[in-house]
């Protein structure tokens, strides 16, 4: 469990700042709620094309890991039965 909440805090950091770089890289403008972030790097097609690969193959990862996290939440709900599901909810 430490483990995937680790790499789900992981992901949510590294997957704009991918994202932001290989804009960088192609170029292209990175629009952010309204305006347009700096560029972080010069023009390179190459490494952008590499990156976005990369960010791709992440982003499916991620949806994977999101999905053993859920499930990880409903078999301690309905299989093994305790409270796990129950603490992180909000209480009324």
């Amino acid at each position: 469990a430490s483990i995937t909440h680790i790499a789900l805090y992981v992901f949510m950091f590294a997957m704009p700042l991918a994202g932001w770089f290989m804009l960088s890289l192609f170029d292209a403008p990175i629009p952010f709620y309204g305006f347009e972030l700096p560029a972080l790097a010069a023009k390179n097609t190459d490494l952008a094309k590499q990156i976005k690969y990369l960010h791709e193959t992440t982003g499916v990862l991620g949806y994977y890991l999101i999905a053993l996290h859920a499930s990880a939440a409903l078999l301690h709900h309905y299989i093994i039965k305790d409270n796990t599901l129950k603490r992180i909810l909000f209480k009324k």
